[in-house]
């Protein structure tokens, strides 16, 4: 009778800490899933920042292209207009592809995988945008000469100092993002690894 009695604890006993060990494991996953999606929300806000400033350069070519007189002007304007709209489109496509990943401990790896594949072609966009980026800037000399009506030939020093510092600028800023948008998905890495630990 006693041993049964032992019996019927010890499976008591068992069960509580099963349900204890389930209920740990599914707050270590909540708690996860909100530092994750809290990290790349970071991500989400500069690149929502990025867009309504590519909108505005947008709504502001658009006001302005009667303005614009020379026909390969206008063909410019039409493509950074259009580079100003897709741009946006495409980071925040790739980084919303990223916090649509489900965090669980049950696919562990598949969740590492998934989120590894995900933030390589976040980072091929990123390298992309930087290239059409530094494309529209060449193209948006042109469209913004002609809308204020200035003739870049008769500009002192534009060849020379402003558009060499412009390029460089342009370039050193994209490469700070990248470098910190790289930094931020390395520690959402590392907090992904740790559901395993």
């Amino acid at each position: 009778m006693e041993l049964e009695k032992m019996k019927n604890l010890l499976e008591g006993m068992s069960d509580r800490i099963e349900k204890q060990e389930l209920l740990t494991k599914n707050l270590i996953e909540n708690v996860t899933s909100e530092k994750y999606h809290s990290k790349l929300n970071k991500l989400r806000y500069s690149e929502i920042i990025g867009a309504i400033i590519c909108y505005l350069g947008a709504i502001y070519l658009i006001m302005n292209f009667i303005k614009i007189d020379p026909l390969a002007e206008k063909i410019f304007a039409i493509i950074a207009i259009g580079l100003l709209l897709i741009l946006p489109l495409i980071s925040l496509k790739s980084l919303n592809g990223m916090q649509k990943i489900t965090i669980s401990s049950k696919t562990y790896l598949e969740t590492l995988n998934n989120f590894e594949k995900r933030k390589i072609k976040f980072q091929k966009f990123q390298k992309l945008n930087v290239s059409l980026g530094l494309f529209l800037i060449l193209i948006s000399i042109p469209v913004l000469s002609a809308i204020k009506g200035v003739d870049l030939s008769k500009t002192e020093n534009f060849w020379i100092l402003t558009f060499p510092i412009s390029i460089i600028a342009f370039l050193g800023f994209s490469f700070w993002v990248i470098r910190s948008y790289n930094k931020s998905l390395e520690s959402t890495e590392k907090l992904l690894a740790e559901i395993n630990n």
